[in-house]
């Protein structure tokens, strides 16, 4: 049953790698997702069609995978409306984004909001979940710089307006990661993603209609952008909020420092864009970051499963515990 309490241990012989492996294709999937919507956007496309769409898209993939479960979405819960705060988060990361986009060169826009995964570490370490230890902060600050050159992000003038609606981004969705595991806490991950899909799937489509700005595409490029979007961007999202509750969120942001690699790997080879080796090696230095600390976790071994709220059903829908390494 949904609410069942079993104590089905996730052993580090398995998830920790399938969680990691599964963290990279949704890095992936989402900077796929990215360089559609570039195409996308370029061709017309309206930035409220695409988050309207791809919410959509999300919410209608976790529906089918609810009902390959067999796991009714109505009637609602009790613990529904910590959904709607989980959703709220999602709807303000990407209002900020884009409002970001729109006062300041994109790659400045993406490297203020990947300042989440700091926060995203400061945030749990408070709560107690974990240290923040040099090895994290390390790896944090490797893949940052790594960040800045892949994005070749120069100097100039910056708008403050912009930098406060990126940075907005960046809280915003450190608050979906840190609190995803703690509110609804009993509710299966599938269950819960749905319910925080489908809340930001019925703002935007409000204010499309409201607004009027929603608009189909009138070219097969710009077709072809937004279908690529919407599913990659489902895929993505998807998988990342399933896999959050077996590594938890700082961890989690680590190997999404991965995404912003991924859109350019993926727009070089799609799209002929070239990379300087500047790039290159931002590139490796985030990705040789990434793995790092994770080797480093492995090293250190595991203790007892981390325990608390926050790591209630997992993706199967039953009760997990996420191990947690001694340091």
């Amino acid at each position: 049953m949904l609410g069942a309490r079993q104590n089905v241990i996730v052993t580090t012989a398995r998830s920790p790698w399938f969680a990691v492996a599964g963290l990279v294709a949704v890095a992936v999937a989402l900077g796929g997702g990215h360089v559609c919507a570039r195409l996308a956007f370029t061709h017309g496309v309206t930035v409220l069609t695409a988050a309207t769409v791809r919410s959509l898209s999300a919410s209608a993939l976790l529906l089918a995978l609810l009902a390959m479960r067999r796991m009714a979405p109505l009637p609602l819960p009790v613990e529904f409306r910590g959904t709607l705060v989980l959703g709220a988060c999602v709807i303000v990361q990407t209002l900020c984004l884009q409002f970001a986009v729109t006062r300041l060169p994109v790659t400045l826009a993406i490297l203020v909001f990947y300042t989440y995964p700091f926060l995203t570490s400061v945030a749990t370490s408070l709560l107690g979940e974990h240290r923040l230890s040099a090895p994290l902060l390390a790896a944090l600050l490797a893949a940052f710089a790594g960040l800045a050159m892949v994005l070749g992000v120069g100097t100039g003038a910056v708008d403050l307006l912009g930098v406060a609606a990126a940075f907005g981004a960046s809280v915003g969705f450190t608050a979906a990661l840190v609190l995803t595991p703690r509110l609804a806490s009993g509710m299966a991950a599938p269950m819960r993603t749905f319910y925080m899909m489908t809340t930001s799937a019925i703002v935007f489509l409000t204010a499309a209609g409201v607004t009027h700005h929603f608009a189909w595409p009138t070219g097969g490029v710009a077709w072809t952008g937004l279908i690529g979007l919407s599913l990659l961007y489902a895929m993505g999202i998807t998988g990342l909020f399933l896999l959050l509750p077996l590594l938890g969120p700082a961890q989690t942001a680590v190997v999404l420092n991965l995404e912003p690699v991924a859109v350019a790997a993926i727009a070089w080879v799609a799209l002929g864009e070239t990379l300087t080796p500047l790039q290159c090696v931002g590139a490796l230095v985030v990705v040789v970051a990434v793995i790092a600390y994770q080797l480093r976790i492995r090293r250190g071994g595991v203790s007892h499963p981390a325990r608390g709220p926050g790591h209630g059903p997992g993706i199967d829908g039953k009760a997990s515990r996420r191990w947690k390494p001694t340091k």
